[in-house]
């Protein structure tokens, strides 16, 4: 009996390790970023990455990837002259933040085409273009929560949308907000990176 229990428990191995595949995959497309809780409006700039598909079952992939985003927010903000008689001058200003990003993405397909997509990322700054007091705040990583969906087609090319929320303030809740103009005079009130990428993906 324990030698046939053991033959099934052999064979049922063997079969889920067939069903097992392995594909390595490239992605491509278009962030819309901004930073929430501020004043400043939607960045629009790229990412770009590549992956591994696991695929355990026929409706379920688990994607480690590693991607490089660029990421920010744009706007303007006022400064009022000492002259009453002056107007305030405008000031357009444009941050940008760039990141590397592990991301592990678990994937549902239903219907062999249609997926949806939730998963976590370590992102990992690697540049950016803050002065000052900001620059001095911003911390070097953050961590996100990402969620998409997407439609393969036949010849392996997947059209995704994600939505990328990150967790942690990107000053560390260090900055002084009220030392500049654009952002709320709320300190409270944290500054989180919000990004949109609607692009490719294609496995080989």
């Amino acid at each position: 009996m324990k030698k046939i229990i053991g033959v099934l428990i052999s064979l049922f191995a063997l079969n889920a390790a067939a069903q097992v595949t392995v594909k390595p995959g490239v992605r491509a497309g278009l962030n819309l970023s901004t930073i929430t809780n501020s004043e400043l409006d939607t960045k629009a700039d790229f990412y770009v990455g590549g992956f591994v598909a696991i695929k355990f079952a026929k409706f379920y992939t688990l994607q480690p990837e590693i991607n490089y985003s660029r990421q920010g927010a744009k706007g303007h903000f006022e400064s009022i002259d000492f002259d009453p008689v002056a107007p305030p001058s405008r000031q357009e200003v444009d941050y940008s933040l760039q990141y590397v990003s592990l991301t592990v993405m678990n994937k549902f397909t239903f219907a062999e085409s249609f997926s949806v997509m939730v998963g976590p990322s370590l992102d990992f700054k690697v540049s950016d273009n803050f002065t000052g007091y900001a620059k001095d705040d911003l911390i070097g990583f953050d961590l996100g929560l990402n969620t998409g969906i997407g439609y393969t087609l036949p010849i392996g090319l997947t059209v995704e949308a994600r939505y990328k929320l990150g967790l942690i303030d990107i000053f560390g809740d260090n900055y002084d907000y009220n030392n500049d103009d654009y952002y709320n005079d709320n300190i409270d009130d944290i500054r989180l990176n919000s990004v949109i990428q609607l692009g490719l993906a294609y496995t080989f």
